[in-house]
């Protein structure tokens, strides 16, 4: 069984000639990499059986949509005293926004956005994007390329200089369907704080 609605029609593909020149961004060795998983609650809120279930349906999620639950390379430019990580390439999936967020809401799932950098010492940054949040980014305006956004940060973050950086989940709308596809997962962060995250003891 698929949980997610796939359409048969072919999906506007947005050209990104304009986005950046290549020479702008340098190959990196890290990873950007959406994960279904259950929605984290307190002891008191957990329920052995439902977890179970949750996984069962995680775990289909991943085999189902290979292309959208999969590590992808990412290109990284500095700006002022910001390094932006970019993907490659984006999503490939067909599976709609629209049903994504009546699975998470009815299964009680998030997506886990982790940024994964190499190496034995370093550690890796995620966010949590509730179906609240995708439904915000369906919410918000298009830009001048047709995508729409949803910015992600750490609850305890300062909201304009987060230390933790910030993640920017994308999607765009097939003009055939209606629906929408997640594009990409982008990732920003002070260069002073990625440095350390790349080589902590």
């Amino acid at each position: 069984m698929s949980f997610l609605k796939l359409e048969e029609k072919s999906i506007n593909k947005i050209s990104t000639k304009n986005t950046a020149k290549a020479a702008e961004y340098e190959n990196t060795e890290s990873t950007l990499c959406l994960e279904p998983i259950a929605r984290p609650v307190d002891t008191f809120s957990f329920n052995h059986n439902d977890n179970i279930k949750q996984k069962g349906i995680c775990q289909q999620l991943k085999s189902q949509q290979p292309n959208l639950f999969q590590e992808n390379i990412v290109i990284r430019k500095q700006v002022g005293n910001e390094n932006q990580y970019k993907q490659m390439k984006q999503f490939g999936s067909d599976a709609t926004v629209e049903s994504l967020v009546e699975l998470m809401r009815t299964s009680n799932l998030v997506l886990r956005c982790n940024f994964i950098r190499p190496g034995f010492n370093a550690r890796n940054s995620c966010m949590m994007c509730r179906p609240e949040d995708l439904e915000q980014m369906l919410k918000n305006p298009e830009n001048e390329f047709k995508i729409k956004t949803v910015k992600l940060n750490l609850n305890n973050d300062d909201e304009f200089s987060p230390k933790h950086g910030t993640m920017f989940l994308s999607a765009v709308e097939d003009s055939q369907s209606g629906q929408h596809k997640l594009y990409s997962l982008d990732y920003h962060i002070s260069e002073e704080r990625d440095k350390t995250l790349y080589s902590i003891h």
